[in-house]
């Protein structure tokens, strides 16, 4: 009678230990909602780090770790700190980084286009020479010389007209850059998603752990009172071997559970660019929250800023671009140039001074090329074409994909509902069970149905918040921007 007092007291305060853990928790978080960094690029829809996620899931203690207890002096991290963290060191995307870089230089070349070209010259040469011949008297004689001279010149050329390849150069230079800031976009909101399931996994696999520590406690508890009632004699010996195989069964699950929590750490330390052998100390923010979006502005938001539909609107940019100056190679092209030269001989009885200036203008058209431009026309026709198709394309899969995850979205969040409720009666049912073996009333076999089942559902619950949350980043992917729930 002691135990089952104990049991229905532990029934009480647990429950009500939760609740305040909510309530404090809570209001905890919300304190933390002012005051977010900046974005990294300016950008018309914002990032996911933009947000404090932490303030939007208010589920357990605030503070709390993930697993076990904090090492002295040893960092806590919230998911927006794991999100700057791999903004900052992930070598993929600072592989975005550098190709954004580049496109200065494909700017200033494109400037340079529109300045003359000068090239400089300065010769010098010397000659000696020594030859020998005989003379009509027949003495042989020595002659020859020496002989130096510079030569020095300056050339300058433009061109008047290219047929605007200076102009759609400098356009596919800018749209260039722009595209680029929309592949650095989309390169952050893909590893900020990775980031995010990454570290509601590692929450996963904590509580996973806690709950298969828990079960081995009520396994431990049921082999006590199965040795209890075996010494007086009301069950047999086999209730004892059964709770044994029970408890090392549960054993062994929580070492499979230590090794993925383990892999989940290490997944999300190499996502952030950190050492894997680091001990990551995560906050608790695990829990959800009912979605509330607009479905159609969100499909429309989506079409508008997605950053795959501006990365192919810019290259159809480029591509027309390209067309135009193809087309404009029937055209002929004008150019100037100007030159100065100058030589002198240094050697002579009077020195050889030759000055010279110059300015000629030219044209060049290329009347015939064996079809040649045409056959290039007609392939940037073909390829503008198809970039045209693919635009279409994607704007019909980014539609079909939004709508496609918020159901997906709204489906686990009811699921996850279904699922509180079954643990909840799963958890009644397992505690009448309990009372009932320790009266002596049920069977192990029934003690033993009732915890399998309550810890099935408490798998299932804790999967279900993170699938939820895997859905809610796959919403954010497919709109283009950070879908936190407000």
């Amino acid at each position: 009678m002691r135990d089952t007092a104990l049991f229905r007291g532990a029934g009480f305060f647990i429950p009500f230990g939760l609740a305040l853990a909510l309530f404090t928790g809570a209001g905890e978080l919300r304190a933390e909602e002012t005051g977010r960094a900046s974005t990294l690029l300016s950008s018309p829809v914002p990032f996911y780090h933009d947000y404090n996620l932490a303030a939007l899931f208010p589920v357990g203690k605030s503070g709390e770790e993930v697993q076990g207890g904090q090492a002295q002096g040893q960092r806590q991290l919230r998911l927006d700190d794991c999100i700057d963290l791999a903004l900052e060191k992930n070598p993929a995307h600072q592989k975005t980084h550098e190709s954004l870089r580049a496109t200065t230089g494909e700017i200033m070349a494109a400037w340079g286009e529109y300045m003359p070209t000068m090239s400089a010259y300065y010769n010098i040469s010397q000659n000696n020479r020594t030859y020998s011949y005989v003379d009509p008297s027949g003495v042989i004689r020595a002659g020859g010389g020496i002989s130096k001279s510079t030569y020095t010149g300056l050339n300058i050329r433009y061109t008047l007209f290219d047929r605007a390849a200076k102009y759609f150069s400098m356009k596919n230079a800018y749209y260039l850059r722009d595209q680029r800031r929309s592949q650095l976009r989309s390169s952050e909101l893909t590893l900020v998603n990775q980031v995010r399931q990454a570290y509601f996994n590692v929450l996963r696999q904590g509580k996973l752990l806690v709950a298969a520590r828990e079960h081995a406690d009520q396994r431990k508890e049921q082999l006590r009172l199965a040795e209890a009632r075996f010494s007086v004699g009301s069950v047999t010996k086999l209730d004892v071997l059964q709770a044994q195989i029970e408890l090392q069964n549960q054993e062994l699950i929580i070492v499979q559970y230590e090794n993925q929590l383990l892999t989940a750490r290490m997944d999300l330390s190499r996502i952030m660019g950190a050492d894997l052998t680091e001990e990551l100390s995560l906050i608790d923010e695990f829990g959800v929250e009912e979605p509330r979006f607009e479905v159609g502005g969100l499909v429309k938001e989506a079409l508008d800023n997605h950053p795959n539909i501006q990365n192919l609107e810019l290259s159809i940019k480029q591509q027309q671009g390209d067309l135009w100056m193809g087309r404009l190679a029937y055209l002929p092209s004008l150019s100037t140039s100007a030159s100065y030269q100058r030589s002198e001989d240094f050697l002579t009885i009077s020195p050889d001074d030759q000055k010279g200036r110059g300015l000629s203008f030219s044209i060049n058209w290329n009347v015939l090329d064996a079809f040649s431009r045409f056959r290039q026309n007609r392939n940037l026709e073909a390829g503008l074409h198809n970039l045209r198709y693919d635009l279409a394309t994607a704007r019909l899969d980014i539609e079909r994909n939004v709508r496609q995850s918020y159901l997906e979205l709204l489906r686990l969040y009811q699921s996850h509902l279904a699922l509180a409720e079954s643990k909840r009666l799963a958890q009644s049912s397992l505690e009448l069970e309990q009372e009932r073996y320790r009266l002596g009333a049920a069977s192990l076999l029934e003690l033993r149905t009732a915890q399998v089942d309550y810890a099935q559902k408490e798998v299932d619950l804790i999967n279900s918040v993170y699938d939820f949350h895997r859905a809610l980043s796959d919403l954010s992917a497919n709109v283009g921007r950070d879908m936190s729930l407000r």
